[in-house]
């Protein structure tokens, strides 16, 4: 009896009488590399053993792209791909990568009223869930720009009120009328530059569009006071 008990302790010492099949059952129960690498420590040569090795680099895979999840960050994910190139959880590293970049984005663009940024961010992220608030801000934009803008009156005439061979003697008669007649034109003064008209490259001084009604009368007004005009189509 004393023989066999020292017998089955040498035996269990030596690890001659363990199990693999048993020991690779309550590994695989656990799971963990610490149970694999326990399992390889007895049954360096079982059959079990290569699957034992590829299950503990797949675990630590896993573990990292846990750790890279938990920090959610463009260095977790970024260094992730670096260590791992060839894991499965590449593509999704490189989505959560694209998510963040434009997450970024919007944060430093957010609230901006520049139209080319916003209209940017739209068509470089069509699909962000962030667009519809892009395209709402341009849209806003868009709309104040609009009511900025001068608008023009209704009328199917113009004055033409002088004609000049350069810009620079135009604009110094558009001063000089401005400050002689500041309430008659019904509006600003324009100069019509010759790329905008058949004039022969001489640029026109004309005011905003009038009424025919509006037109002569204003013609009427300025020739009493010595300023000469011509009524001339929209």
């Amino acid at each position: 009896m004393t023989f066999r008990l020292t017998l089955l302790i040498a035996c269990l010492a030596l690890g001659a009488c363990a199990d693999p099949d048993r020991d690779w059952a309550l590994a695989a129960r656990d799971d963990t590399p610490e149970t694999y690498l326990e399992f390889l420590a007895r049954h360096a040569d079982a059959e079990q053993a290569d699957q034992a090795r590829n299950r503990i680099r797949e675990l630590k895979v896993i573990h990292a792209w846990e750790r890279a999840e938990f920090k959610a960050s463009l260095d977790g994910y970024r260094g992730f791909i670096v260590k791992h190139p060839d894991s499965e959880f590449v593509a999704s590293a490189r989505d959560r990568i694209a998510a963040l970049e434009r997450d970024e984005q919007w944060e430093f663009i957010d609230g901006s009223t520049d139209k080319a940024v916003l209209a940017s961010f739209i068509q470089l992220y069509p699909d962000a869930p962030q667009k519809a608030q892009a395209e709402l801000q341009l849209e806003e934009i868009l709309v104040a720009e609009e009511a900025a803008r001068p608008k023009e009156r209704p009328g199917a005439f113009r004055l033409q009120l002088a004609t000049f061979r350069t810009a620079l003697s135009a604009d110094h008669e558009l001063r000089r009328l401005v400050a002689m007649f500041p309430d008659t034109f019904l509006g600003p003064i324009r100069i019509e530059t010759p790329g905008t008209n058949s004039s022969g490259g001489r640029f026109l001084l004309k005011t905003v569009p009038m009424t025919g009604t509006e037109a002569r009368a204003v013609c009427a007004e300025l020739t009493a006071r010595g300023q000469e005009c011509m009524l001339v189509n929209r």
